[in-house]
């Protein structure tokens, strides 16, 4: 019984080790929150755009989101175009689209398989180069996401700077809805305010996001169309442009506006779904970013292996800690009675090494939650409060507090989900669509 408690121990302390990891870069990026945005220079060329978008049963929002990329965009029109992929739509998806403007495919696919957003991407970016090859750059929007006016040009600013691959910044469009709609939308807020942000500022590289990433047409001819083909393509673009020694940049000035779950069970689903998918992911690239970390000496490839070992981290935290400190507390509250498991612990009733061990541990606990809860708490009244007009909330942050305040709380049940989604393979289900009549405008 002995051997066991100190293998069992020796393989908690590795375990609270690789979780530190995540803790130290949550601090780092605290540290440096203070760190203002890049604002690319004003580019003297302008490119030609081509707005993809895929969609699979989304009338509710696409012809909204086609009309005002097509009309409220501060950008030459001639200069860019809308296309969407109706991917197996058995609603008015691709006619709702067409009538507002956009040129639109239709695809439809029998193989599970392929019955993934990367496919409409790809079949968007080959029809493109076949019919319409004048383009030089590709930005990726979902069908609910809507763009500040500026966008196309604060896009085309970093294009001209350098950037071949580009993410945005993400707001949303129904921050003050709900609960959850106000927590989905700080952690988003919060990932580019203050991680991309600072990550931008280091020269190190972004995770990409499909909501309004932008990459050149160059860079989509060199690998041969788009490559990405899992369930999280966004991300699995930007490792495997990383292990070629491309860079993500991060474009604080172009806002996208996303719609935000709104109910804890579509919340929950679309975080299983991404868990699984990024769990593959790190599976079958992470360790490839961590031998680049010390072949290239560069800690960006690190950063990027660390994002994604969250996944597995995940489940180590739900599952490892919960089970092996269960063990801890019950063989040091036995002890407690006289009862010698483990005799090298010298616990002598309720005065000896066992009880002082439970009150260490119940002291532990408390220190590491209220670690955990104030790191989150902080970073997400930052990043609010220091874009509040960029978010529409320069009058009051009173939309913002449940999401702040719950967002440790969120990032407990983030894990749960992702958890749940390594150890199933969940499946595709609608998310309820919020028709909402404003958007925040960026300032």
């Amino acid at each position: 019984m002995e051997t066991l408690y100190r293998v069992l121990e020796i393989i908690n302390w590795v375990c609270i080790g690789l979780t530190t990891i995540g803790l130290v870069w949550q601090l780092i990026f605290i540290i440096f929150s203070f760190l203002k945005p890049k604002h690319f220079k004003k580019a003297n060329k302008q490119n030609r755009f081509a707005i993809i978008i895929p969609a699979h049963n989304e009338a509710e929002v696409v012809g909204r989101t086609v009309k005002e990329l097509l009309t409220k965009q501060d950008y030459p029109r001639e200069l860019y175009d809308v296309f969407v992929c109706a991917d197996n739509c058995t609603d008015d998806t691709a006619k709702i689209a067409r009538e507002a403007g956009a040129i639109v495919y239709e695809r439809f696919e029998s193989d599970p398989k392929k019955k993934r957003a990367a496919f409409p991407i790809k079949l968007l970016m080959e029809k493109i180069f076949e019919e319409h090859d004048h383009y030089d750059a590709f930005i990726k929007f979902d069908a609910d996401n809507l763009a500040c006016p500026d966008y196309i040009n604060r896009m085309n600013d970093a294009l001209e700077d350098g950037c071949e691959i580009a993410r945005a910044y993400e707001a949303s469009t129904n921050f003050g809805q709900n609960v959850w709609t106000s927590v989905s939308a700080c952690y988003y807020v919060r990932d580019s305010r203050i991680a991309c942000n600072f990550r931008e500022r280091a020269h190190m590289n972004s995770m990409l996001s499909g909501a309004g990433m932008m990459v050149s047409a160059k860079v989509i001819r060199e690998i041969g169309g788009w490559d990405a083909m899992g369930g999280i393509d966004d991300a699995e673009f930007a490792v495997r442009r990383m292990l070629e020694n491309r860079k993500c940049h991060y474009v604080a000035d172009a806002v996208v506006y996303e719609d935000q779950p709104s109910t804890f069970k579509d919340t929950f689903n679309r975080n299983s779904r991404m868990g699984h998918a990024l769990n593959l992911l790190f599976w079958s690239k992470g360790f490839k970013l961590l031998g680049k970390t010390f072949t290239k000496f560069n800690i960006s490839y690190f950063d990027m292996f660390c994002q994604l070992m969250f996944v597995p981290i995940s489940l180590l935290c739900c599952i490892w800690f919960p089970a092996y400190y269960i063990f801890y507390f019950l063989v040091h509250f036995i002890q407690c009675f006289g009862v010698e498991i483990i005799p090298s612990l010298y616990s002598v009733g309720w005065g000896g090494t066992s009880a002082a061990a439970l009150v260490n541990l119940g002291f532990m606990i408390i220190y590491v939650l209220g670690v955990f809860y104030l790191i989150y708490t902080f970073q997400s009244f930052v990043a609010v409060y220091t874009d509040r007009k960029k978010l529409g909330l320069e009058k009051s942050l009173k939309p913002a507090y449940p999401g702040i305040f719950l967002s440790a709380i969120f990032m407990v049940i983030y894990a749960i989900a992702v958890s749940i989604g390594i150890c199933t393979k969940p499946k595709w289900n609608k998310i309820k669509r919020n028709v909402i009549e404003e958007k925040p405008e960026a300032k």
